[in-house]
Formats: structure tokens, C-alpha cells, sequence
């Protein structure tokens, strides 16, 4: 076997390290994912319609489906090659019968590669008996190229106060498929509504008579959409108006075990502990606050996401002004937070009936939504994010010229680690470098009205956590840094106050040792800035075992006011104000490259990695314990637990990833890999 060079990493560098040296940490530390939406991806989907879902298949491609119009109307697929960079011109999957519309489609792809595309029939008025609300689905078996005629699933009457919605499926393990839908049917003298669930045990050949999933007396549970845990639940988002103390609906999940599996004792009633709120904090964050039309997906393997439409921070506007909002969630679908606005809409245009999509093959995710104003109709757009677990920086020298080239080598492509944008949709990007002498950073702000004469100029903060204190004042360790677009640095540094805790932040007067360079366009500026580790306190770069918190914002100048941008969940620091450094994302310093790390993990073990075609191979001399693939922000790719001498995953083609790899006896190594074709 011909080796690799190893280096090594203790596995307590997978976690949260330790805490300041100053004392435990006052809060607890936010080292979620955050959702990093690029405004410069935005695109149209769909010319028209509602309801777009978007799947990622075996063979790479996307897979978009919607609910349309035109001619001829019905649900259209389209495919993207490229992760949604471009897209093949829709085709039409189930046209719109006479006086019915096809609508609120949903899409899977089953383990033994079938495509089912699911849709609700919605007869038009005036009803008549001989046309009624029901769940159907096409199928195919060919990658999409051909498409089977409509299959029946389940039908409700042909009056719409006792009709059917929105259908979603689930596929077991056991390669049972549940197609979930929204069921007034059996409810013809009040307006009630329930969860239910048909199922099929022929890849959805033929389906079973309905059952209940949920109900809450005198409510209408709607909008189903369902995921599996690694803890073995079937987690169904719902909207649920029912919540004593809130008004509208709420993102809501509903619950069981794949072993109990929706059987009569399992169905959720209204005060079912299995019934919660979504949000972490429901008071806080969802009191006055509509989560109408939920979606809910996995986000890698140990995180959630779910989507929603909502007046969250829009002043109380109406259904038709609603924005789509994104959170992320813990593994089990709870507690969710880190609330982003993907499309950051004005409040005199919405975006409705939107869905959320996690895609592994280049750790995106994809926020779909029906855009339109009280003036125009609804075009279905798309937006790109990426979620953030921590920032890296790679070890290396740019040159410091105020202007990024790929010959600098930041961290990520293009120096674009970080995304961010102002309540305009204008973009900053960020990334850092470091080596033995300075912490780098550079950041690119576009701006259209560039503010540098003023006593408040635009300009960039970094700030640093160096002890990891997780607190939410200043304290020794603690450094804020503005670069003033003027080419001026302000400097102030975190000092301890009595022995009770709190502290200060104390301005530096003297920031010579700090370079910075500046370049002002007419639409935009970047700068590039040099900390020395002196100023932070240290004679050279940390051990990478040390954990760092940063965060980036940007002070972008109005004609009124200042408007600071920051990256998601992260709290501004004014240059008088807190720290809030929990809220920050730690800061990893990567490995030099032939470099080896001290290892405090025990045993040793021969070890080759090599990625090739989609295929991570490793291979050791003794048994393994755990393969985990991660992206360099921290999501995890892929993993296995072969409890042999060697593993096999299925990885991208392309890009960089972290391969972290546990051996039997407990010991572990880390090492960069590139992805190839």
C-alpha cells in the first residue's frame, strides 16, 4: 500500500474545545449552521404558477416541479445538470384536465431510482359531482424522460369545503411509501381538517384507504411535510392555528417512531406532547409572528431546515405580502433558529407556497418561492445559500495590494467564504488567510453610494474572541477592529472589570503595526487587512486546538441612518456596545500544509485516503470505527461506521472536504482531500 504523509489531530477538535481561561463562558455558545444566501444566484424557475419543490436524483441533476400556467397549464418538471445554474425548458407532467387545476405537486425518487410526482386535482366552480378534489400521481422510470398516466391515490367530495390538499411523500426503509396529505373529508358539517396518510407497498402502484396522522379538535391541520431522524421519527411539519395564545397559523411538528408508524394509538391530537412549535424560543420568536405553509427538510446529516411564509419583522402585513423565511433546526427537527429572509422582499411584494431543498452534490440549499406584488403575478424564483458552521482559514500569504487574485489563495474561490447583503440585496463577501505573523482578511462590498468624507464612513469590522469567553461583554482577549474605507484602522480591546465579572472595551490608540489597504470603485470597495498576532496578544499564529469566535460586519452609511450587515445569528458590536461573542462562529485555523500535529488520541494505525469519480476509499491497517466526510464549513457530507479495515462512500466530484476518521482503538486523524472526476 503506498501511504499518504498523515498529520494528526486530537478528536477534541471536532468539538467545542474549551473555554476562556478567564472563566467559564456566560452563554452558551450558537455553533449551529447559518444560512448564507448569495443575492446573485437569484433566478426564475417558472414564468408562472405556485408550489415548486426541487429533488436531487441519483444521477446529479435536479429535478424542479411546479404547479403552472400557460398553455397548456398542468404540473411541469424541469432539470438543471449544473446544481441550478441553468435549467432545461419546462415539460408538462399532468395537464390540467377540463375545469380542474393540477396543483401543489410533490417529488421523490425512490432507492430503486423511480420518480413519483404527486398532485392535488382541484375542480373549478361551479362544482359538480361528476369532478372531485383528489390525490394522484405520475411515475417514472426512466430518469423523467417518460412519464406513466395519472395513478389514483385517494379522492375527497366534489365540494371544496370537503375536499383534499397538498400531498408529500416519505420513503421507509422498509421501502413502504406514505404519500401525506391535508383531509377534510370526512368532516362535511364543520370545518375541520386532518393529517393523513395513504400508503403503498408497490412503489406507488396502488395506495391504501386513508388514516389519521393528526387532528386537533376544531382546527384545521394543513400543509404536511414529512422527514426521517436519525433517532428513527417520522417528523411531519404542519401548520396548526391552534395554539392557545397565538393567533394564525404555526409551523408545527407532529411525531412518531418508525416503529409505531402511524397506527391508531400514534395519531396526534391537539395536546399531544408530540405537537410542538418549531422555533426554540415560540415566544420570542414566533409570539406575534404567522409560520404559514411549512417545508421541512434534513440539512446534511446532524441538522434540520425548515421554510415558511410570514410576517416575521414585516410590520404585521397582510397574507399577500407575506416573505419567505428559512431556520435551521437540531438533528430531531427541533428547536429551531438563525432565522434568514432568503429573497428579502419590500413589504409591498411576497413570496408564497415556497419549499426548501437541501442538495449534497455541492452542499447548498436551495429556498424555491412564488414571487409576485399586489400587481403582477407569480413567478416562481430560485435562490442559492450555503450554510456556515465555522470559518476557516487556510494558511498562506496573500499579497496585500487591496485587490483579491486567485494567485492570493484565500480559503474559498473568489475570497467567498462569507455572504452577506443590505437591505438593498447588495453583496459582501469575506474570507481570511493566516501564517506565522498575521491573521488576513479580506472583504468586497458592493455599494452604490460609497460614504468616505464622514465622521461614520462605510467601512468593515472584524472582531475576534480569542479566549472563546462566549460572553456577552468585552472582555480581556476580546479585540474590535473597524477598516475605515478612508484608510484609517480603529482598534479596541476587551478589559476585565472588578472580580465580578463584566468588562470594557478600551480604544488603542496606536494601530500602526495593523495594515490595511483600500479600493474605493464607484459601485464597490474592497480592502485587505493584516492583524499581527502581537496585536492580539500572542508572539505567532495559535495551535490550531485553540478556539477562536469571529465575526464580520459591514457599517454601509445612509442618507438617514447606519445600516449594519452581519452574518446571520451574529450580534453587532458597536465600538461602545457588548461583545455578544457566542453568537459568533468560531474561527478554525487550518493545518499548514506537510505540517503534523500532536495527536492526543491513543493508538496509531497505517492509514490511505484517495477520492476518485464520487468515490472516497480508505483503507487501514487495523479496523475502523467511523468514516465522517464534512464540508469546509463544517457540514457533514457523508459517513459510515464499516467496523472493518476499510470504507467506500459516495462523495462529490468536485471540490475540497475534511475526512475525519476514527479507528477502533479510539485514536483519529483529519486530512484535507480534493474531490476528483
Amino acid at each position: 500500500m503506498n501511504h499518504n504523509k498523515l498529520y494528526t489531530i486530537a478528536i477534541t477538535l471536532l468539538s467545542l474545545a474549551s473555554y476562556a481561561t478567564l472563566g467559564a463562558a456566560t452563554k452558551e455558545p450558537y455553533d449551529f449552521s447559518r444560512l448564507l444566501w448569495d443575492v446573485n444566484s437569484q433566478t426564475v424557475l417558472f414564468e408562472s404558477g405556485n408550489y415548486s419543490r426541487i429533488i436531487e436524483l441519483q444521477d446529479g441533476r435536479l429535478m424542479a416541479v411546479a404547479e403552472t400556467y400557460g398553455s397548456p397549464s398542468g404540473v411541469r418538471v424541469s432539470f438543471s445538470p449544473n446544481f441550478g445554474s441553468s435549467w432545461t425548458s419546462p415539460v408538462v407532467v399532468a395537464q390540467n384536465p377540463s375545469a380542474i387545476n393540477n396543483a401543489v405537486p410533490d417529488a421523490i425518487q425512490l432507492a430503486d431510482g423511480t420518480i413519483i410526482v404527486g398532485y392535488n386535482p382541484r375542480p373549478k366552480t361551479p362544482y359538480s359531482s361528476d369532478r372531485h378534489f383528489g390525490i394522484r400521481a405520475v411515475r417514472s422510470t426512466d430518469n423523467g424522460a417518460t412519464w406513466s398516466d395519472p395513478i389514483f391515490i385517494f379522492d375527497a367530495d366534489y365540494k371544496g369545503e370537503n375536499g383534499c390538499w397538498e400531498p408529500c411523500f416519505l420513503e421507509l426503509p422498509s421501502g413502504e411509501i406514505h404519500c401525506y396529505f391535508a383531509d377534510e373529508s370526512i368532516y362535511t358539517s364543520s370545518g375541520e381538517q386532518r393529517i393523513a396518510v395513504c400508503r403503498s407497498f408497490d412503489k406507488g402502484l396502488t395506495w391504501s384507504a386513508p388514516e389519521t396522522v393528526s387532528f386537533r379538535a376544531g382546527c384545521r391541520d394543513g400543509m404536511p411535510v414529512p422527514i426521517i431522524t436519525d433517532a428513527g421519527e417520522i417528523v411531519v411539519i404542519i401548520e396548526d392555528f391552534g395554539h392557545s395564545g397565538y393567533s394564525g397559523f404555526r409551523a408545527t411538528t407532529v411525531r412518531c417512531t418508525l416503529e409505531e408508524n402511524w397506527s391508531n394509538s400514534s395519531a396526534v391530537i391537539g395536546n399531544d406532547p408530540d405537537r410542538q412549535m418549531i422555533f426554540k424560543n415560540p415566544s420570542a420568536d414566533a409570539a406575534n409572528n404567522v409560520s404559514a405553509a411549512p417545508y421541512l427538510r434534513r440539512l446534511g446529516d446532524d441538522e434540520t431546515i425548515a421554510s415558511w411564509q410570514g410576517n416575521y419583522g414585516r410590520n404585521g402585513v397582510g397574507e399577500g405580502y407575506f416573505d419567505m423565511f428559512v431556520a435551521v433546526g437540531d438533528k430531531d427537527a427541533r428547536n429551531f433558529h438563525c432565522i434568514t429572509e432568503p429573497f428579502g422582499l419590500s413589504t409591498n411584494a411576497h413570496s408564497l407556497w415556497n419549499s426548501v431543498s437541501y442538495i449534497r452534490g455541492d452542499n447548498s440549499v436551495m429556498a424555491i418561492g412564488s414571487i409576485g406584488d399586489d400587481k403582477t403575478g407569480n413567478a416562481i424564483n430560485m435562490i442559492k445559500g450555503r450554510p456556515l458552521r465555522y470559518i476557516e482559514a487556510n494558511y498562506g500569504t496573500p499579497n496585500l495590494d487591496g485587490t483579491v487574485s486567485t494567485a492570493d489563495n484565500y480559503t474559498f474561490r473568489m475570497a467567498q467564504q462569507i455572504l452577506m447583503a443590505n437591505s438593498d440585496r447588495k453583496r459582501t463577501t469575506a474570507d481570511f488567510l493566516y501564517d506565522n505573523q498575521y491573521l488576513y482578511l479580506t472583504a468586497r462590498v458592493v455599494d452604490t453610494t460609497i460614504t468616505s468624507d464622514k465622521s461614520d464612513n462605510d467601512g468593515v469590522y472584524l472582531s475576534l474572541d480569542m479566549n472563546n469567553a462566549c460572553n456577552d461583554y468585552p472582555l480581556a482577549g476580546m479585540y474590535h477592529i473597524f477598516f475605515n474605507i478612508d484608510g484609517s484602522v480603529e482598534l479596541r480591546h476587551g478589559e476585565n472589570v472588578g472580580t465580578a465579572g463584566g468588562g470594557k472595551w478600551v480604544k488603542d490608540d496606536d494601530t500602526s503595526a495593523i495594515i490595511l489597504k483600500t479600493n474605493v470603485k464607484s459601485v464597490y470597495y474592497d480592502i485587505e487587512a493584516a492583524i499581527p498576532w502581537s496585536v492580539l496578544g500572542l508572539e505567532s499564529a495559535p495551535d490550531a486546538s485553540q478556539t477562536i469566535r469571529a465575526n464580520v460586519a459591514v457599517r454601509n452609511r445612509r442618507a438617514s441612518d447606519i445600516e449594519y450587515i452581519t452574518i446571520p445569528a451574529c450580534e453587532t458590536v458597536l465600538p461602545t456596545g457588548k461583545a455578544n461573542s457566542y453568537s459568533w462562529p468560531q474561527l478554525r485555523l487550518g493545518v499548514p500544509s506537510g505540517v503534523e500535529t500532536p495527536s492526543i488520541a491513543k493508538g496509531s494505525a497505517d492509514i490511505a485516503i484517495s477520492a476518485h469519480g464520487g468515490l472516497l476509499c480508505v483503507e487501514a491497517s487495523s479496523d475502523i470505527r467511523s468514516v465522517e466526510v464534512f464540508s469546509l464549513n463544517g457540514t457533514k457530507i457523508a459517513s459510515e461506521r464499516p467496523a472493518t479495515s476499510a470504507s467506500f462512500l459516495k462523495v462529490p466530484t468536485s471540490g475540497i472536504g475534511i475526512v475525519a476518521v476514527t479507528m477502533a482503538d479510539g485514536s483519529s486523524i483529519r486530512r484535507k482531500i480534493v474531490f476528483h472526476k
